[in-house]
């Protein structure tokens, strides 16, 4: 078989975006809302439009969604001319998958297909090291039959010690698929209402890059159509133009932010000021809050504003008097 096999090796290339490779299978790790699937779902497209797949092909396994966000999606693929499984439609099961594709691979269908998982933790559990080591082995079979799988999943919530983030459940699939990409949320320096995801190569068996990433728009009201349209790959060169949230922040903008706000008499509750101020200092959520948090108290100069709850809870911050007792 060396002649099939080096046929294989030779068609191995590029198939959505710069990082995953046909005839392969990868895992992208990244937390919710970093906008992996919004990325991917890009790439799909692009890919499509680009003629380096046959839509009729492409298999988009959406178990992880809202009905409006399933709808938007389902919209945007079938415009595409490829296809779209969601569990509890047609009669599709989670736990169907991975016979659906065995049968694939026995009737030499699994060819120049590839198929999306999101998220893989849907039809596997990742924390139980027989059964995700069984799910991946499926998708090594299918690899073997000139598939490709794209499979996402979460990060742990429990950063590694440098800050960075960490993938989720055991190293089954780390070891059995192809290719790991971990990524986290990056927010533009310049614009605060551009962000993104940059993905860090974890493992590879191609020459595949080190880092991709890519921005979109964070302006509020935009729809899920325009908000994919807006997906651009960020050149290498250009990601010192953005931060993430293991960055150092400094802290005299941010708190500077936070008092201009108060002064004005913001009555934002912690959620609502922070993510303002993070919007206007262009940092992320997380980082506005520790700062906020961080300056929290009733002692002059080693704290600048306290809080009184409100209705329901809410947290209204106000500016302390700076002056020591008896001044």
């Amino acid at each position: 078989m060396a002649d099939e096999l080096e046929a294989r090796a030779a068609e191995t290339r590029p198939l959505l975006g710069k990082f995953v490779m046909q005839g392969q299978s990868t895992m992208i790790y990244a937390a919710p809302n970093t906008g992996k699937t919004l990325v991917v779902l890009k790439l799909c497209l692009d890919a499509i439009d680009a003629g380096h797949i046959d839509p009729s092909k492409l298999y988009f396994v959406n178990a992880d969604d809202s009905s409006q966000g399933l709808a938007d999606k389902l919209r945007l693929m079938d415009d595409a001319g490829a296809n779209m499984l969601a569990p509890g439609f047609k009669g599709f099961r989670s736990d169907q998958l991975a016979a659906i594709m065995t049968e694939m691979i026995d009737e030499g269908l699994a060819s120049g297909t590839c198929i999306v998982l999101d998220t893989m933790k849907k039809f596997t559990d990742l924390m139980d090291k027989k059964r995700s080591s069984e799910f991946a082995q499926v998708c090594r079979q299918y690899v073997m039959a000139s598939g490709t799988i794209v499979a996402l999943g979460h990060t742990a919530k429990n950063p590694n010690a440098d800050g960075s983030p960490r993938y989720q459940g055991t190293t089954d699939i780390l070891e059995d698929f192809d290719a790991v990409y971990v990524g986290q949320p990056i927010t533009s320096k310049r614009r605060p209402d551009v962000r993104g995801a940059s993905f860090s190569k974890k493992k590879c068996r191609a020459d595949s890059p080190e880092t991709v990433a890519y921005a979109y728009t964070a302006k509020s009201g935009v729809s899920y159509p325009e908000k994919l349209a807006s997906v651009l790959p960020i050149d290498p060169d250009d990601l010192d133009d953005y931060a993430t949230e293991s960055d150092e922040v400094s802290d005299p903008p941010v708190m500077n932010a936070i008092v201009r706000r108060l002064q004005a008499g913001s009555t934002d509750g912690k959620m609502a000021l922070a993510k303002a101020v993070a919007k206007e200092c262009g940092v992320s959520h997380r980082a506005a809050i520790e700062v906020l948090e961080r300056y929290t108290g009733d002692k002059p100069f080693t704290h600048l504003w306290n809080f009184q709850k409100g209705p329901r809870g809410v947290r209204v911050y106000r500016l302390i008097d700076q002056r020591k007792p008896g001044d």
